[in-house]
């Protein structure tokens, strides 16, 4: 049987349920270990909460999550809301004094992990910066972000960058620190990106979110969260009718991140490929290019949406069925 691969996820777990369910799945799956969650962006003293609830409701409270940079009190407003908004009397993860550039930079000497990024990339560019030789001890690093090609992107959203420029840049988790953004994907070592060009075309619908488990409390919380995030902001940022874009219109949320953690165990539902990605950040946009004089990455550049949403309810019924 070929070894689990040990991981660390690096998230900026809240409201939108993509984070919650990306370590859900890193947790049902035998093909990786999970060693810890470091927090990044915004309060992360209220994201360490969610994310150590989920690791209890999950029967996994003895991985540590460790708080990394951000800003206390810079919130969304719905962030927790589905976990930590209900009683809940079980065991929750303990959130570590080590500050998460400390620990990252401690465990990648003592125990080389694969760093998979799912949030903004302050804390993996603030590693890179403190020891130029952390990127080169990991045993790889996965980042959910980058946008390749606008032409991908909704009618609307296409719209929202012209007239907006940069404030409508939709790749969130570059957006949010560009710079850092650069730091990583120059970082020396091949990067594997799972960019919103694929990521959008992977949709979690209401049926599916109606499949997961409610009589368990993790399967209940995840329902709640997606719910709350459905309701708070999601469905206004759907395509309108009359867009061709191929998001259906009973999804719920998008499966970006559970992406992320899936490209290091890939089925035929997601492909990847060599790449050779340069990388700038121009009008406060950080973009990837392809191009031949590109040094080496790694590309996500199809998925299944319907085959990976298929797996990824699989996954979370036999997590919730081995924690009951």
């Amino acid at each position: 049987m070929t070894p689990s691969i040990p991981i660390v996820i690096d998230t900026d777990v809240g409201a939108d349920p993509d984070d919650a369910l990306a370590i859900v799945l890193a947790l049902s799956s035998p093909e990786v270990e999970l060693r810890g969650l470091t927090i990044v962006s915004g309060d992360v003293a209220w994201r360490g909460r969610i994310a150590a609830r989920l690791l209890g409701m999950a029967g996994q409270a003895d991985i540590p999550v460790f708080l990394g940079l951000g800003e206390p009190g810079r919130m969304s407003g719905a962030e927790g809301v589905g976990v930590l908004d209900e009683s809940w009397d079980g065991p929750e993860a303990r959130v570590a004094p080590t500050p998460a550039v400390d620990w990252l930079l401690d465990e990648s000497r003592r125990r080389p992990f694969h760093l998979v990024a799912i949030g903004p990339l302050t804390n993996v560019a603030a590693a890179i910066a403190r020891d130029t030789g952390f990127a080169r001890r990991l045993r790889g690093l996965t980042v959910m972000g980058g946008l390749l090609d606008v032409a991908t992107m909704p009618a609307a959203w296409r719209r929202a960058i012209r007239e907006r420029g940069a404030a409508g840049w939709p790749d969130y988790n570059t957006m949010c620190d560009p710079e850092a953004a650069l730091t990583v994907a120059r970082c020396g070592i091949p990067v594997t990106w799972v960019p919103l060009d694929v990521t959008m075309r992977a949709p979690l619908r209401r049926a599916a979110r109606d499949a997961l488990p409610e009589g368990h409390p993790l399967g209940a919380a995840l329902g709640r969260a997606i719910d709350a995030w459905q309701a708070s902001w999601f469905a206004a940022a759907l395509p309108p009718p009359d867009d061709p874009y191929p998001v259906p219109h009973d999804a719920v949320a998008i499966l970006h991140d559970p992406l992320a953690v899936a490209a290091l165990f890939a089925g035929a539902w997601l492909r990847l490929r060599p790449a050779r990605l340069a990388a700038e950040v121009a009008g406060g946009v950080f973009r990837l290019h392809e191009r031949p004089d590109g040094p080496p990455m790694r590309l996500a550049v199809e998925v299944d949406g319907v085959a990976f949403e298929r797996f990824i309810l699989e996954r979370v019924a036999r997590l919730a069925a081995s924690s009951a």
